[in-house]
């Protein structure tokens, strides 16, 4: 071949000429370069010399149907998440009524509020106590005072656990030091905020930070329980919710001064229009309050504040907005004095009546007790009223009837007969873990304050006997049945064995009682004769001169009898013989 640059005959197999250097391109690679070569697809496509594929051609039509499907798939994503959370939150399918349901079936399964050992143990039990508290308020069928008496006393419960404090219960949850700073405190607010938030606590400081201590998140009640409550409820949670945080740390205020004066107008207007609220005292008492710290707090004399005019702007401001308030005469006085007013004059013109010391929402120092004692006897009555039979009061040490509106207090138990015999309940009416079992046919009975069972099938009489809160049965002997019935006359069968005996009786109607010592089986025992029987089945009395008692101790066994004879009687059957 030649070479078409300089028309030199070079080798056929050549790739390019050996005299000018001209480069010999094939068939194959000259289209390519062609095709490749053109503006187009100089501009839209980039050959990949690697994987040897072309990118496809952009469609902004394809892209816009894309982004349209995405659209809408989210759509449909979020409809169907709103509409699970509505058919859970309605309850549409009747779970928590199933779930309640379970409790109701077994009450002892209701969650008590105890006595921590470790905060986390707390944090545990308080979402055991919280989650029933939402369920009884959502789905029970008690009254709303009853609904309202449970929630008051979780309340009361909160406030006790103000007492729980790094010297306590919160020292050994602390990983950092003790804090000397507020920016040491934060790390320590920070380490438990994920632990108690999810209970609706949180942590506070005194004024040293050296001291911290659990307090109420307002915020939490109102979110959980709001919506069941009775409406004034559930605004005064809202109120408290809103104004949730402290407003005063080391006698000065922590927020701004017309931030308190609005609190102070939303609980004036709240305690006016709702003068009938069950927390009519606890209103009154934070009203007071938040009043008397915008009076008296040591900012309205800082030189800063009053330089600035802070206070009296805020002053005039709660003036002009609230102009129906009561406490317009007080807060006239505080914006014409930059340096506040006395002691004397905030008592003349304060003009509601208040409780000092906030005594109505004072926490009890006292340990937590059962938040839901009255709900579980309520259920237990509902389920077993006829069942309740006998009454422990530990107090005086006696038995009695059982009787539901007496109040219990620890240390009393409750008898409720069962299959098995009589199951005990606490004071709390939680089912505990003991029986009393004796004969099927044995019978309970009350005497001199004392519970007592008869047994018919031993002739026994057993006492209920406590021993370090475990109770058990034993049987009296003679002279403790004598205590108990002391006008009877005792008659031990064991002593006469299978033999008809005579009895000196005394003159008029005597009572006799008959026992076995031994406590034989008389399944089969029965009394016949001239007599009238008493309030247990060997107990009988004879009132003629001259009686007969036939008794079997087995039903197809021989007859014995027993021979009544007053001894006048029997003095004069003795005479007449003589002569």
């Amino acid at each position: 071949m030649f070479c078409p640059n300089c028309g030199k005959e070079i080798n056929d197999n050549s790739h390019f000429c050996l005299y000018c250097g001209h480069k010999f391109v094939n068939e194959t690679e000259k289209q390519e370069e062609e095709i490749y070569s053109h503006s187009y697809y100089k501009d839209s496509y980039k050959k990949d010399s690697k994987k040897g594929q072309e990118k496809k051609e952009f469609s902004f039509a394809d892209m816009f149907l894309k982004g349209v499907l995405s659209m809408l798939a989210i759509i449909l994503c979020l409809f169907a998440g709103l509409m699970l959370k509505n058919y859970v939150a309605g309850d549409v399918f009747n779970l928590d009524k199933m779930k309640y349901e379970q409790y109701v079936e077994n009450p002892s399964s209701i969650p008590e509020l105890t006595q921590p050992e470790t905060l986390e143990g707390l944090v545990s039990n308080l979402k055991e106590v919280q989650n029933f508290l939402e369920l009884y308020l959502k789905v029970s069928d008690d009254d709303s005072d009853t609904k309202m008496e449970t929630f008051d006393k979780y309340r009361k419960e909160l406030l006790k656990l103000q007492n729980f404090d790094n010297t306590n219960i919160l020292n050994g949850d602390v990983q950092y030091q003790i804090p000397r700073t507020e920016k040491e405190f934060k790390k320590i607010q920070k380490q438990y905020k994920k632990l108690i938030g999810k209970v609706g606590l949180m942590i506070v400081a005194d004024e040293s930070y050296t001291r911290y201590h659990l307090s109420e998140d307002s915020r939490f009640n109102y979110k959980k329980f709001g919506k069941y409550l009775p409406s004034d409820v559930s605004d005064y949670l809202k109120l408290r919710a809103k104004h949730y945080k402290a407003c005063m740390f080391k006698d000065e205020l922590i927020i701004k001064p017309y931030d308190l004066a609005k609190r102070i107008a939303d609980y004036e207007s709240f305690m006016n229009t709702h003068t009938e609220f069950r927390y009519n005292d606890e209103v009154k008492d934070l009203l007071f309050s938040y009043t008397f710290i915008y009076t008296f707090t040591s900012d309205r004399t800082n030189m800063v504040y009053i330089n600035k005019k802070t206070f009296p702007k805020s002053d005039k401001k709660f003036i002009k907005n609230y102009p129906t308030s009561k406490l317009q005469e007080l807060f006239s006085h505080l914006a014409a004095s930059a340096n506040g007013i006395s002691a004397s004059q905030f008592d003349e013109m304060y003009p509601y009546e208040y409780q000092k010391g906030l005594d109505a929402i004072k926490p009890e120092k006292s340990d937590l007790s059962d938040i839901f004692s009255t709900v579980r006897k309520n259920i237990m009555q509902l389920r077993s009223d006829d069942n309740f039979e006998y009454m422990y009061i530990s107090a005086t040490d006696t038995w009695c009837k059982y009787d539901p509106s007496k109040a219990l207090k620890k240390g009393d138990i409750i008898l409720g007969h069962s299959n098995d015999g009589y199951d005990i309940y606490d004071y709390k009416y939680k089912k505990t873990n003991q029986t009393l079992q004796l004969e099927e046919n044995a019978k309970f009975f009350i005497k001199n304050n004392q519970l007592f069972a008869y047994s018919s099938k031993h002739l026994q009489i057993h006492s209920l006997e406590s021993s370090y809160g475990s109770f058990s049965f034993r049987p009296l002997s003679v002279k403790g049945i004598k205590k108990i019935f002391p006008d009877v006359l005792i008659i031990n069968i064991d002593t006469f064995g299978e033999l008809s005996v005579q009895i000196d009786k005394p003159t008029g109607a005597q009572k006799y009682m008959l026992i076995s010592t031994s406590g034989g089986n008389y399944e089969g025992y029965r009394l016949t004769g001239n007599m009238e029987l008493g309030e247990l089945s060997n107990i009988f009395t004879v009132s003629s001169d001259s009686a007969q008692v036939n008794w079997s101790p087995d039903v197809e066994g021989d007859t014995y009898h027993m021979y009544f004879i007053t001894q006048q009687s029997q003095q004069t059957e003795t005479t007449q013989t003589e002569e």
